[in-house]
């Protein structure tokens, strides 16, 4: 988000500050080493019996603005803007939400349980010589950091034969955020609707743009689009990141591709209709040296990918969130 562009939605339309509700639609049964509540498999149960029935001290109840299963979309394709159109009366978007009460488990306990093959995330630890400050510094990013979580992915994932590093968010999340929507920022905030930093579709139209005239050299290849996300301070509870289970998503029948228009180019990305059977998790005291890696798409579009969401975790006292994300080309 570029300085002086308003907060992102869809706050406009959430009242901030909502918990649960008096009940709630719990997702699947998994093993308990995954971290799931067991045996609350599709029950609606109010928060209480959540509670007794085994939900971690750290599991956080909050509400998702899943994008909205609306007739318009089989009509419209649903869009969004990232700018200020010059032309009046222009909408930004067509985006309708549905927000759903969801139980985000702590992954903390068992970290070592998550496999990128199999959940489209998982939880290694890195360290990084990248402060907040210098993470402020666009060269300093690309000549230091970049080097640093190339070498850690390598490291990580000996599939990969080679990784390229292509863009960065740095987010700091304001005093302003989300209570005042329509406020002016600087800086980029939590982005809170579930989505695919990329489709399938839309990965080859961001190569384009990353390695312009070089189409000759992936078009054919085998590669996964990753993000690598971690906070700049911590422990980190404000605002977290939640990633979805691959295995708990009905593709067919939850996922929908979006248009993502900027000034100079139209991107896709993937949304998410809202089920209860989703499973979310998230890393509770994030830590600088903790990662949260996974993959947005992958050049063949059948690998496990995890759409992901910032949430108010609900905890008070602590510092605004100040994050970094890259986004990777991974080739095998």
């Amino acid at each position: 988000m570029a300085d002086g562009q308003n907060l992102e939605q869809p706050w406009k339309e959430w009242q901030p500050g909502a918990r649960i509700s008096e009940e709630r639609t719990t997702g699947p049964e998994q093993t308990e080493t995954e971290g799931n509540q067991k045996g609350l498999n599709g029950k609606t149960l109010c928060i209480t019996e959540v509670m007794a029935a085994g939900v971690g001290n750290r599991d956080v109840c909050t509400v998702f603005p899943y994008l909205a299963r609306n007739v318009l979309y089989g009509k419209q394709k649903p869009f969004a803007t990232d700018f200020i159109p010059s032309i009046s009366d222009v909408p930004l978007t067509n985006h309708h939400f549905d927000f759903m009460d969801v139980v985000v488990l702590d992954a903390r306990p068992s970290r070592e349980s998550f496999v990128l093959e199999e959940h489209g995330f998982c939880f290694p630890k890195s360290n990084t010589t990248l402060t907040c400050v210098s993470a402020d510094d666009p060269k300093y990013v690309e000549e230091h950091y970049y080097p640093e979580i190339e070498e850690a992915l390598l490291l990580e994932f000996p599939e990969y034969t080679r990784v390229e590093c292509l863009d960065h968010q740095v987010r700091k999340r304001s005093h302003l955020f989300p209570e005042y929507p329509g406020a002016i920022v600087t800086s980029a905030q939590p982005a809170v609707l579930p989505h695919t930093d990329f489709s399938t579709h839309g990965c080859f139209m961001g190569m384009h743009g990353f390695f312009p005239g070089q189409e000759v050299f992936y078009k054919e290849r085998d590669f996964d689009i990753l993000n690598v996300w971690r906070v700049l301070r911590g422990p980190n509870n404000d605002w977290p990141l939640a990633v979805c289970d691959h295995r708990t998503i009905d593709h067919p029948h939850d996922v929908i591709a979006n248009d993502v228009l900027h000034e100079d180019f139209v991107g896709e990305n993937w949304l998410l209709h809202k089920s209860s059977m989703h499973s979310w998790y998230y890393l509770s005291d994030q830590c600088i040296e903790d990662l949260i890696v996974f993959r947005n798409t992958d050049s063949k579009g059948v690998r496990p990918r995890a759409f992901h969401a910032a949430f108010d975790s609900g905890v008070a006292g602590t510092q605004p969130r100040h994050s970094i994300e890259v986004r990777i080309a991974a080739f095998r």
